[in-house]
């Protein structure tokens, strides 16, 4: 903001610079108002690109397109050697598989050029695998993630049965009628709290800043803020006077060119 303000101060000092008239007598000379015309000129491209919403979504699509496949790439490896401690943000029997994530990362706009990344959890479609000969019925666990990932306990009641019917290490187990079942950790003990961990871990460490730089924005915004900053033709002419008003649009339009462009 700081930078932003100095740079507003000085090329309005150089307004008046490039407002002049042609020198009477045999010497003729148009420096002062073309040099200034284009230092006001870039100037202003610079000045006005914080606020260039083209730039804005490039920015912040760029790093969080990288972090968002990075992020996904750790979870599922750490998910294939560590089972049982993320198999409940996939899909059953899908551990570590990208296209059966029940994880999902999401940004929010924040001051500046700076965005906030959260995550969500998916609701789970598929059946939950039978354990035992004896289950009749299907059923889908849709809050499957959030739910073991919280360790939150559930409590299982007999529906269209009037008993309970389930399999403990190979021994099928029958309860009385109408009775209720409390599992005190879903997923099992080294499940909770392993999705955060591993959230944590990523975000305040090296790994995202390795995302951020191998984004290639870096490269993007080079190319892009170089071709914005070209000073246009009607700039380069001999000329001896040039009107502020006409430059910032110019610059408007050469951010909007250069940053508008998907990747």
């Amino acid at each position: 903001m700081t930078s932003n303000v100095a740079l507003f101060s000085a090329a309005s000092r150089l307004e008046n610079l490039m407002i002049g008239t042609p020198q009477k007598g045999p010497i003729v000379d148009s420096t002062v108002a073309q040099v200034s015309a284009f230092l006001y000129y870039q100037a202003n491209v610079i000045q006005k690109l914080e606020s260039n919403a083209e730039f804005k979504m490039l920015f912040k699509k760029t790093i969080f397109n990288k972090i968002n496949e990075d992020f996904g790439l750790y979870v599922d490896s750490k998910a294939r050697t560590q089972p049982k401690s993320l198999h409940h943000v996939y899909e059953w029997g899908k551990v570590g598989v990208p296209e059966d994530r029940l994880f999902k990362l999401s940004s929010m706009d924040a001051v500046g050029l700076s965005f906030k990344i959260n995550y969500d959890f998916k609701l789970s479609k598929t059946k939950v695998p039978r354990n035992n000969s004896k289950q009749t019925r299907d059923y889908v666990f849709a809050k499957k993630a959030s739910v073991i990932e919280a360790g939150t306990p559930i409590i299982i009641h007999p529906t269209s049965t009037q008993r309970l019917v389930f399999q403990i290490d190979g021994i099928l187990v029958f309860m009385p009628k109408g009775a209720s079942v409390t599992v005190k950790r879903p997923g099992g003990p080294g499940a909770r709290n392993q999705f955060s961990l591993a959230y944590n871990r990523f975000f305040n460490g090296q790994m995202v800043s390795n995302s951020i730089k191998s984004s290639g924005f870096q490269n993007i915004f080079n190319s892009k803020l170089s071709k914005a900053l070209d000073v246009p033709l009607n700039i380069k002419k001999v000329r001896y006077s040039f009107a502020p008003n006409t430059i910032r649009s110019e610059a408007d339009m050469a951010l909007t060119e250069a940053f508008g462009g998907s990747l």
